[in-house]
């Protein structure tokens, strides 16, 4: 029916798909999506200044310990699991990743911007819509 060629074409075709698949990461499982995760579970737990002290130096430039706690302490959603909704990539920078939960309820967003510092990925902003 088949020829030879054909067959291990097929076959070939089938063994290059299968790789491919299995070298794809799972989606929303990023690495990125992994530290806004973590930093939002310390956030929910009241470790506020354990979050705070795992960011980057420009988050606490721009956003000091207590104005981090008045912040949290002015979004009670924050203290509790907020579900992740998607995860988008800067067209501009191609460096930063917006990891984005939506809080049923309230339905407000907090933003969580992640993004490489000098010695890893660390987050680098929020924002809460």
């Amino acid at each position: 029916m088949f020829s030879k060629i054909t067959r291990s074409l097929l076959f070939l075709l089938l063994i290059t798909n299968l790789i491919a698949c299995g070298n794809k990461a799972p989606e929303g499982d990023s690495n990125e999506k992994t530290i806004s995760d973590s930093f939002l579970k310390l956030v929910s737990s009241g470790k506020t200044e354990d979050a705070w002290n795992s960011t980057s130096a420009e988050f606490k430039s721009y956003m000091g310990k207590a104005q981090f706690q008045s912040t949290v302490k002015a979004n009670p959603f924050l203290k509790k699991d907020v579900p992740f909704e998607k995860e988008e990539k800067d067209e501009k920078s191609k460096a930063l990743t917006y990891c984005s939960y939506k809080e049923s309820k309230s339905k407000k967003t907090v933003i969580v911007i992640v993004g490489p510092d000098p010695d890893a990925l660390r987050v680098q902003g929020m924002k809460i819509e």
